[in-house]
């Protein structure tokens, strides 16, 4: 009778033992699934912030040159503002000789203080005026020391829209 019963408590306990080990199974899957999906979380935030330090390199790749540039750029600017302060200083020691610059821009066309270099077709009023001022000219006292070159106004070429007249 010993056999008999050992089998029924080893059956007991066999029968037990698959039901704790696929309890523990369980167990081990749960864990080894919340980590499959903690690293894929993390491989996609991965790629999420690998895509944006891209993003990132690719909008600043020139960074350092355009710093460098900018530093160029404030010396031009200074220089283009010495040369404008430089001209004014010139001009006013040449005017204090007499030298005067020949207003052109807008005035009626003088022989005397301006040579044609070019003509534009304008409207009646102003045929004869200076559109354009393409170089200066300088009076040294009263008297021209180069004359203004300048482009014109003139009438508008009239075109025959009749038709023929003779016909």
């Amino acid at each position: 009778m010993k056999n008999s019963e050992e089998k029924k408590i080893t059956s007991k306990k066999n029968e037990k033992l698959p039901e704790e080990e696929i309890k523990k199974k369980a167990q081990e899957y749960d864990t080894l699934w919340e980590k499959y999906l903690r690293v894929c979380a993390e491989l996609d935030n991965a790629r999420k912030r690998w895509e944006k330090e891209k993003e990132e390199l690719i909008k600043f790749a020139n960074f350092k040159l355009m710093k460098e540039i900018i530093s160029l750029l404030d010396n031009l600017e200074k220089m283009m503002e010495g040369v404008g302060l430089m001209y004014k200083s010139f001009l006013g020691v040449l005017s204090q000789f007499g030298l005067k610059r020949i207003e052109a821009k807008g005035k009626k066309f003088d022989p005397h203080y301006h040579e044609i270099v070019g003509q534009k077709e304008t409207d009646e009023r102003n045929h004869h005026f200076v559109l354009e001022e393409v170089q200066a000219g300088y009076l040294l006292e009263d008297k021209v020391l180069r004359t203004s070159k300048v482009i014109i106004g003139v009438k508008k070429s009239q075109e025959n829209t009749g038709g023929d007249k003779n016909g």
